[in-house]
């Protein structure tokens, strides 16, 4: 407009405002916590099966219902956990001098409505803290992507190698066209092993695919075996959860680290999230994948994180997912690994936290590789922000996995 007010049009022209945001609408499960439909919590338990799960008799489970009553809840524990005030099984999460165990040993026996009451209550704050004792490991560690517009294979073993060079630990590529999977494959297994050996390899495609890659022992891990918070999206891809169970246990039973990718946001962008908030899916997610036997969980958003972010208290969503995994014991690759803003600095301020509490992994895919090469999709952090990185480790004191690199050892590996 030629007589906009110049101040905002300074304003109207800053990356952040490219982004989307949408105004909450439970009816579309457009919230990101405590949505008015969301079920309270609750746990009937009658000859050691469970007769009632958040307000559902048997006669109403659906097939998600189902597989986390069969297997998803410890009942040893489920009468004390529930019986707890959600406000105190928050402050044992955050409370350093109560440990990690009592606090796994009580959310074991929680139902997804309860956990995802308890994480609601929290601050982001509070959230960091109980993530820094939470977490499965005690040092942080980094996932990157490297991939390449062409599928060419000696680019991808030497972009492996310098990834791990960074520090990454694991390695993650997929293609552009599907019958390069097996070269890929190859190319970044040899790549990750050379200068430092022991980083892990997956290549993320079709899924029967990526299996015999796997059985082949062309790939040493898996995480992109999809699951979801309503039936619904499960019955649109032609799965259930016991069909998962069955590949998480094909990929265990030939040694491969196996773990679930989730992420909250999903159900929206199916249409079928039953009016439920994006925390209450993901929390039955988490519970889904602890009942699945898979060793963690890949969730922060990933996919739908456009979509959480859009939200108010998206951020805090993201963060809370993340939390949510480490709660039921499970390894948590902590997103970050899709572009959630154009602004720097909210795309810094969607890291930070997790970077600063520490993860199992704190990016699902850091792109080691230049935007345009990224054949996932751009991820929240690229090559050119590795510097940053790498500064931001050193302001804070953080552990984010990795480390500087001389040019001349660049130069070596790649070779």
């Amino acid at each position: 407009m030629a007589d906009e007010l110049g101040r905002f049009r300074v304003l109207n022209a800053k990356p952040v405002n490219l982004d989307g945001f949408s105004v909450p609408d439970p009816d579309l499960g457009l919230v990101a916590m405590r949505s008015p439909f969301d079920p309270a919590p609750s746990l009937v338990v009658r000859d050691g099966a469970v007769v009632e799960l958040d307000g559902k008799g048997t006669d109403e489970f659906d097939v998600i219902d189902e597989f986390i009553a069969r297997y998803g809840i410890d009942l040893a524990v489920a009468e004390e956990a529930m019986a707890l005030d959600d406000a105190t099984l928050a402050r044992m999460a955050v409370d350093v001098n109560v440990p990690r165990a009592e606090v796994v040993r009580l959310i074991g026996g929680t139902t997804p409505a309860k956990l995802a009451r308890v994480i609601a209550l929290m601050s982001p704050v509070e959230m960091q803290m109980a993530m820094a004792k939470m977490r499965a490991r005690r040092t942080p560690s980094n996932q990157a992507h490297v991939t390449n517009q062409l599928d060419d294979p000696l680019l991808i073993a030497a972009d492996a190698a310098s990834a791990v060079a960074y520090g990454f630990r694991e390695v993650e590529t997929t293609v552009p066209v599907l019958g390069d999977a097996p070269s890929n494959a190859v190319a970044l297994l040899i790549g990750s092993q050379v200068g430092t050996p022991g980083a892990m390899a997956q290549c993320s495609i079709e899924e029967a695919l990526e299996l015999r890659l796997g059985l082949r022992g062309l790939t040493s891990y898996a995480e992109t075996i999809s699951i979801y918070g309503t039936e619904q999206v499960f019955v649109d891809g032609d799965d259930t959860p016991f069909s998962k169970a069955i590949l998480t246990s094909a990929y265990a039973s030939r040694g491969l680290k196996m773990r679930v990718t989730s992420g909250g946001g999903a159900e929206v962008l199916m249409g079928a999230a039953e009016k439920c908030s994006i925390l209450y899916l993901e929390s039955r997610c988490v519970s889904l994948a602890r009942a699945l036997g898979s060793q963690g969980v890949q969730n922060g958003g990933i996919d739908g994180v456009g979509v959480v972010a859009s939200v108010p208290e998206g951020m805090k969503e993201l963060l809370a997912e993340n939390l949510m995994v480490m709660m039921r014991d499970l390894e948590s690759c902590a997103g970050n690994d899709n572009l959630i803003s154009e602004s720097d600095i909210r795309r810094s301020a969607h890291t930070l936290p997790v970077l600063l509490a520490g993860a199992d992994f704190v990016f699902s895919g850091f792109g080691s590789i230049p935007r345009y090469d990224n054949a996932f999709a751009l991820s929240n952090f690229n090559s050119e922000d590795m510097d940053d990185f790498l500064v931001l480790q050193r302001d804070w004191g953080a552990d984010g996995g990795l480390r500087t690199v001389s040019a001349e050892h660049l130069e070596a590996v790649r070779r």
